[in-house]
C-alpha cells in the first residue's frame, strides 16, 4: 500500500521507445499497449512507439479463469503468492514485478488481471501464472485514466485486491500477498513455513523504519504491539477454521467507506490503536510477538520484521538488512519520495525494474567522479540536541556534491550525452514530517553516509523528462538524459559500452593563456588505470566551446569519464547561456526536509532548507524562496555553544 504522499500518476512515460517490427502480425493489440516517449539519451532523440513486450510472436489469448487446478498447480508446501494488478500498475510496475520474482526462483506465484488489457499484456509476456479475476466476486469493475491516491478508483481497486485474495483463500492454500510495487529479491517460502510453528495466523508487513530483532534473531517482529501501522502490501495468511470469516469481517468494512483496504484492516486488528475511537473495541496484546485482533479477538495477529521484509527507508537509508545480517526477502518501494518516478528511480537504482533493450544498449555517457567532504568525528553518536548541526552538515556536504555534479551536467548537456548519476552520500535522512538526529521516527540503527535515493537531492520526475535549455542558444537543441549510479555496474549494458572509455582529468598546471586547439589541448595521453580505455589530460580549464569540440574528437567513445568536472570546465562563454543553465539545473534540484516544530519556533527556521547546484559565484541567478524553505547560505548561524557547556 502506498503512503500518504503518494500520487500515483498514469505511467505514459514509462518504457523507452525503439521501433519494434512484426512482420505479417496479426495480432492487434489496443492502443494502451503502446507508447510514445523519447528514446532514453540517444544521440538522434527520435520518437517512436513498441510494444510493451519483447515477444513480437506472442499470442494476444487471455489468461484463463481462477480453477483450483490451476491454483493447487503452481502451490509449494500448499502455498501461493498471489498478485492482483489492473493496466494502470501493470504499466508502471508489471513486466518489472514479472521478471523479479522469475530472478528470485520463486515458483508458486500467481498474477490476477483485473482488466483485459493486463491479461492480454501478460499472454504477450508469455506469462501462464495468471488468471482473469473472476469478475462476480468485485464490487467495483470502474475503471480510470490515473491513479489518485486516495481517489475511488483507487480506494476501490485496493478492495478489488481482497475480494480475489479470499477467493484463492477459499481453495485451501495458505496465501501470500504481495503488491505490484515491491521487488522480491529472495525465495521466502521456507520463513513462511517456520513462522507456521507460531500461533500467528495473519503475518503482515508494516509502516515501521526499524526492528527491535537483533543479529541472529529472523523470528516474528520482537516488538508486535497493536500500535504499528499495519502495511497490507505484503502478507502471510495460514489457513486456519477461521480464516474465511475474517476475510467476511475484513471486507465488511468496504462499506463503512473508511477507506481503502489497508484502512480496512488496521481498523479490524488494531480497534482503538488505530484512530483512538474509543467506542470501538481494543486488540489484546500478548509477549509472544503478536495479539489478537480488536473485532476478532480468535485472530492472531503478527508482524513481519522490516530488516527482510523492507520499505526504501529499511533498503536504502538505514540498510538493516545487512547490518543485522538478516535474510533480504522483499522491499516495497514506499517511503522513498512522493512521485511515482521517484519510486521507479530507487528500482533502478538496485537494478530492479525493467527497461527495453535500447535503454541499456543506446545512450552515450557522461560518468564523473564525486569528491566528498570529511564526516565530523562522532558524527553518528550526536545526540538529539545537535539535530540542527547534523541538518546543516548534510545541506552542506549535499550541496558540494550538487555544484560538482552542475559541471557534469553541462559537459553532458555541451556533448549532447547522457549522464550517469553519482552515488551522492547523505548524512541525514529526508522526509515529510521532522527528523530526530536526522533519523526518521527516531530509529538508532541508521549510520551516516548512506548512498542517497536520488529524490533526496534532485527532482527525480524533471530529470526523467530530460534537461535541455529552452531559450535560443547554442545547446537549446540538446537533451540530456539521466541513468542510474548502478547503471555500468549492470548485467544488461553491453561490455563493449563499458570498454568504450575515456578518462578526462585536468592538468595541475596553469593552461597557457588564450583560445587552444584540441591538439593543443590534450597534455598526455595514456592507458586508462581501469585496465581498458585510455586517459588524456588536458589543459583546463576550458571553456564550453573547447570542450565541445574535444569530444567531437572522440565521439565515437561510449562512456567519457571526467575525474575532477569543477576543475576541467569553466562553464558557459555566453552569458544568457549561462543565466539559461543556472534557472534549468536549479530547478531540478530538491529540498531538504523537515526541522521539528519546536526547533523552528525557538530559533526562528524555516521547515526545509533549498539545496544549491549553482557554484557561489552564481547564487545571483537563484530565486527567492517562499516562507517554508531557505538556503542555508541566508541561514542565521548557529549559536555558539555556552562555556564550559557538555557537548555530547
Amino acid at each position: 500500500m502506498l503512503n500518504l504522499t503518494v500520487v500515483i500518476h498514469l505511467c505514459l512515460t514509462l518504457f523507452p521507445a525503439v521501433f519494434f517490427i512484426v512482420a505479417r502480425s496479426e495480432h492487434k493489440y489496443p492502443d494502451w499497449f503502446y507508447e510514445t516517449q523519447p528514446n532514453w539519451g540517444s544521440i538522434s532523440n527520435q520518437r517512436s512507439r513498441s510494444l510493451k513486450s519483447g515477444n513480437s510472436g506472442a499470442s494476444a489469448a487471455h489468461c484463463g479463469p481462477l480453477t483450483r487446478e490451476l491454483v493447487h498447480g503452481v502451490a509449494r508446501e500448499n502455498s501461493v503468492l498471489v498478485t492482483v494488478i489492473d493496466k494502470i500498475v501493470w504499466k508502471c510496475f508489471g513486466p518489472s514485478y514479472v521478471e523479479n520474482i522469475q530472478a528470485a526462483n520463486i515458483s508458486y506465484w500467481l498474477i490476477a488481471a483485473l482488466d483485459p488489457e493486463t491479461s492480454v499484456a501478460l499472454a504477450s509476456m508469455g506469462v501462464q501464472q495468471c488468471f482473469n479475476a473472476p469478475q462476480d466476486r468485485l464490487k467495483y469493475k470502474g475503471t480510470d485514466t490515473k491513479y489518485l491516491w486516495g481517489g475511488h478508483h483507487w480506494v476501490m481497486t485496493t478492495w478489488n485486491k481482497v475480494h480475489i485474495m479470499k477467493n484463492v483463500y477459499e481453495m485451501g492454500v495458505n496465501i501470500v500477498h504481495s503488491d505490484a510495487d515491491v521487488v522480491w529479491f529472495n525465495d521466502p517460502l521456507s520463513y513462511f513455513m517456520s513462522l507456521l510453528k507460531t500461533p500467528a495466523h495473519i503475518i503482515l508487513a508494516t509502516d515501521a523504519v526499524t526492528t527491535f530483532n537483533t543479529k541472529g534473531d529472523t523470528g516474528l517482529e520482537a516488538s508486535a504491539n497493536p500500535h504499528f501501522n499495519i502495511n497490507t502490501g505484503v502478507y502471510f495468511m495460514r489457513q486456519w477454521p477461521g480464516g474465511l470469516e475474517f476475510f467476511n469481517m475484513w471486507l465488511s468494512w468496504q462499506d463503512k467507506r473508511i477507506g481503502h483496504d489497508q484502512d480496512g484492516f488496521n481498523y479490524l486488528a488494531r480497534g482503538q490503536y488505530f484512530h483512538g475511537d474509543q467506542e470501538m473495541p481494543t486488540a489484546i496484546p500478548t509477549h509472544d510477538r503478536l495479539f489478537y485482533s480488536a473485532f476478532s479477538n480468535t485472530t492472531a495477529i503478527s508482524f513481519l520484521p522490516a530488516s527482510m521484509f523492507g520499505n526504501t527507508y529499511t533498503y536504502v537509508n538505514a540498510r538493516l538488512w545487512e547490518k543485522l545480517e538478516h535474510p533480504l526477502y522483499v522491499v516495497h518501494w514506499v517511503w522513498g519520495g512522493s512521485t511515482m518516478e521517484s519510486k521507479r528511480q530507487n528500482m533502478r537504482d538496485a537494478m530492479k525494474f525493467h527497461d527495453q533493450p535500447e535503454y541499456y544498449t543506446s545512450p552515450y555517457l557522461i560518468t564523473f567522479d564525486l569528491k566528498q567532504l570529511k564526516i565530523p568525528e562522532g558524527f553518528n553518536s550526536w545526540g538529539l540536541h545537535r539535530t540542527e548541526e547534523m541538518i546543516r552538515f548534510h545541506v552542506t556536504a549535499a550541496n558540494y556534491q550538487l555544484q560538482q555534479t552542475y559541471y557534469a551536467f553541462a559537459a553532458a548537456l555541451i556533448s549532447n550525452r547522457t549522464l550517469v548519476m553519482p552515488r551522492f552520500l547523505c548524512y541525514c535522512s529526508k522526509n515529510w514530517y521532522q527528523t530526530q538526529s536526522c533519523r526518521i521516527n527516531d530509529e538508532k540503527l541508521a549510520t551516516f553516509p548512506f548512498v542517497c535515493a536520488l529524490s533526496h537531492v534532485m527532482r527525480v520526475k524533471k530529470l526523467q523528462q530530460g534537461f535541455q535549455l529552452n531559450g535560443n542558444t547554442e545547446y537549446s537543441g540538446n537533451k540530456v538524459y539521466i541513468r542510474e549510479y548502478s547503471f555500468l555496474e549492470n548485467p544488461k549494458v553491453p561490455d563493449t559500452i563499458k570498454h568504450s572509455y575515456l578518462e578526462i582529468a585536468p592538468s595541475d598546471f596553469p593552461r597557457p593563456p588564450g583560445t587552444l586547439s584540441s591538439e593543443q589541448l590534450i597534455l598526455a595521453t595514456t592507458n586508462s588505470s581501469r585496465g581498458y580505455g585510455r586517459r588524456i589530460t588536458i589543459a583546463a580549464p576550458v571553456s564550453d566551446a573547447e570542450l565541445h569540440l574535444l569530444l567531437e574528437r572522440y565521439r565515437d567513445v561510449r562512456v567519457v569519464h571526467f575525474t575532477q568536472p569543477s576543475r576541467t570546465l569553466s562553464g558557459f562563454s555566453n552569458a544568457n547561456t549561462a543565466r539559461e543553465f543556472d534557472w534549468e539545473i536549479q530547478r531540478r534540484v530538491t529540498y531538504w526536509c523537515c526541522r521539528s516544530p519546536p526547533d523552528m519556533s525557538a530559533k526562528n527556521l524555516t521547515e526545509g532548507i533549498q539545496l544549491v547546484a549553482l557554484p557561489p559565484n552564481r547564487w545571483d541567478n537563484l530565486d527567492k524562496l517562499g516562507a517554508r524553505y531557505s538556503y542555508l547560505h541566508n541561514t542565521p548561524p548557529l549559536p555558539l555553544p555556552d562555556a564550559g557547556s557538555e557537548q555530547h
